[in-house]
C-alpha cells in the first residue's frame, strides 16, 4: 500500500465522524424547510420522494475534505441526484476520495481567467 494510501486510511474514521455531522446537519435543515412548508392533507407528500441530500449539497462538503484531507470534494465523483441517507453517502464517496487523494484518479481544476 502507498503512503498516501496509509495517510487516507489514518484519516477515515475522522472522515466519517465529521462528514456524518455534516450529513445530518444539513438533512436536518432541509427536513425542517420541507415539512413546515409541504401542505398538509391525505394526497401524500412529495417530500418523501426526494433525496435526504441532493447532489448540489453535497458538494457543500468540501469544507470537511478540505479539513480532514486537505483536498476539495471533486463535484464529478458525487452520485447524481444525491443521497437517500449518510450511510449510502459514504459507501459511495469515501472509495472515490481514496482514489483522489492517491491521485489515482486525476481532478480537473477549473481554469481561472485573469480579470481584464
Amino acid at each position: 500500500m502507498s503512503d498516501l494510501a496509509t495517510q487516507f486510511d489514518a484519516k477515515i474514521p475522522e472522515l466519517l465522524e465529521k462528514l456524518s455531522e455534516w450529513f445530518e446537519n444539513e438533512a436536518t435543515s432541509i427536513d425542517d424547510v420541507l415539512a413546515n412548508s409541504a401542505p398538509s392533507g391525505t394526497g401524500g407528500s412529495v417530500v418523501s420522494s426526494r433525496p435526504a441530500i441532493d447532489s448540489k449539497r453535497v458538494v457543500d462538503a468540501t469544507v470537511i475534505t478540505e479539513e480532514v484531507l486537505g483536498i476539495e470534494l471533486p463535484p464529478e465523483i458525487i452520485k447524481p441526484g444525491g443521497y437517500e441517507n449518510f450511510q449510502e453517502m459514504a459507501d459511495h464517496l469515501v472509495p472515490l476520495l481514496k482514489r483522489v487523494f492517491t491521485k489515482e484518479i486525476k481532478v480537473r481544476k477549473p481554469l481561472v481567467k485573469a480579470a481584464a
